[in-house]
């Protein structure tokens, strides 16, 4: 019996719903931690009667000293317990962001017990929380989706692994027979399949620019495009791993495996077979992959997303009637290596757009690039 190549598995979010209600049943009344309040100050709270210190780690400014936001530098603050052995700490009001931050006693960290929205960041796990109040935060909210999420598994032939993919479908997906634009959204190193979906936010992105209508119903597809050595790496992997497989990426591994996933998932899916409805953006070694994917398929995609790209002379777009879309902050360490790309694609008159930034290579940034790049290729007329 020949192995399937597309097993599919059905989003189970049942569970994690379950889990989260499980959380915030231990909470206090209904109440979620931490607590924001409307200045845009937050309360941090632990209890733990046996711990004689507990620190706050957070990305945000803790210590009143000018902190700087773009930077994602993690601050720590000691908290204040009560005699009920509960720590607290509040901020000052803080910019409308995505925050990221953990406790830590007894010389170990942790995410906060009572808070259900975590992301991994290197070989961690932090706790999330968003402040609202701009435009982009509030596209960060965690809420209903109108849309769904799916995932399923492709069989990797060369290497007998499985890679991981999430998929967005936009609410109507199940309502008409329509084929929908579709948007590959790649990971850097250190990355995975829910990489975008968890630090990136674009699901929730996707999701309320849809409804907003200021972009069309779209398919996004997150897939693990990590080289073969690393195909479902585990959490706790760190960065200094990844960093030391980067020559693999240069082998071009899921570039190769690429036309076979494309192919199934146009079986599966209804994603559009026209070039000018198909885009593939990516993070930093993603944005150099996207860049691959978009030379040696010059009639699949019509736009190319390079967020903080790292990217090299062979990346160098090879069909003019593509449209590239590069954003960079300017602190990115990869800054230079964006504007020596601009100025080479500019010279070879391809059409771009240069997104130029505060910042460095963050989340805070390929947020915002994520953004600005959807509603740039798939915008909608109704505004």
């Amino acid at each position: 019996m020949q192995n399937n190549p597309f097993k599919i598995k059905t989003a189970l979010f049942t569970l994690p719903l379950l889990l989260i209600s499980v959380l915030a049943h231990s909470q206090a009344e209904g109440t979620t931690f931490p607590v924001i309040h409307p200045d845009g100050s937050v309360t941090f709270s632990y209890k733990n009667p046996s711990a004689k210190r507990v620190r706050l780690f957070c990305d945000c400014d803790l210590r009143n000293n000018n902190y700087d936001i773009e930077r994602e530098d993690l601050q720590s603050v000691r908290m204040k317990p009560d005699s009920n052995g509960v720590f607290t700490f509040t901020t000052k009001p803080l910019t409308p962001e995505v925050y990221t931050y953990q406790f830590k006693t007894h010389g170990r960290r942790f995410v906060d017990p009572d808070n259900a929205d975590t992301i991994r960041v290197l070989n961690t796990k932090r706790s999330v929380f968003v402040i609202s109040g701009s435009t982009l935060s509030d596209l960060c909210l965690k809420d209903s989706l109108y849309g769904r999420v799916d995932f399923f598994e492709i069989l990797d032939t060369a290497c007998g692994k499985t890679r991981r993919i999430l998929l967005y479908l936009p609410p109507d997906y199940d309502h008409n027979e329509q084929p929908y634009p579709v948007l590959y959204l790649l990971h850097g190193i250190n990355g995975y399949e829910k990489a975008w979906q968890d630090k990136g936010r674009a699901v929730q992105q996707v999701d309320k620019l849809i409804r907003q209508e200021k972009i069309v119903p779209m398919v996004v597809v997150m897939p693990d495009v990590n080289p073969r050595k690393l195909i479902g790496q585990k959490e706790t992997i760190g960065m200094m791993r990844n960093l030391l497989h980067y020559p693999s990426w240069l082998h071009r591994d899921f570039e190769q495996v690429f036309p076979q996933m494309d192919s199934l998932l146009s079986i599966r899916y209804r994603i559009s077979s026209d070039r000018k409805s198909r885009a593939v953006a990516g993070l930093s070694a993603g944005a150099m992959q996207a860049c691959n994917l978009a030379n040696v398929n010059e009639n699949r995609f019509q736009y190319v997303g390079l967020f903080s790209p790292v990217v090299h002379r062979k990346q160098l777009p090879t069909n003019q009637s593509t449209t590239y879309w590069i954003g960079s902050g300017k602190v990115d360490i990869f800054h230079s290596q964006s504007c020596r790309f601009v100025k080479k694609i500019k010279d070879k008159q391809t059409s771009f757009v240069y997104y130029s930034t505060s910042g460095g290579h963050t989340w805070r940034n390929w947020r915002l690039y994520l953004s600005e790049f959807l509603q740039f290729i798939f915008k909608s007329t109704n505004k």
